[in-house]
């Protein structure tokens, strides 16, 4: 407990991103994938969404 700081609530940042993983084949593959997912159906869920409102 005595390595806990007290810091004030605009003092927190969140460490940078690590951007190796982005360099993959194995990422890109799934983001677009996962891009062309979002094109087809990505209307139908948001009207679904917005009908169970």
């Amino acid at each position: 407990m005595e390595n806990i700081k007290n810091i004030q609530g605009d003092e927190i940042k969140a460490p940078a991103p690590n951007h190796t993983f982005e360099k993959t084949k194995a990422y890109q593959d799934f983001i677009n994938v996962l891009s062309q997912i979002i094109e087809k159906h990505g209307a139908e869920v948001l009207n679904e969404i917005n009908h169970e409102k």
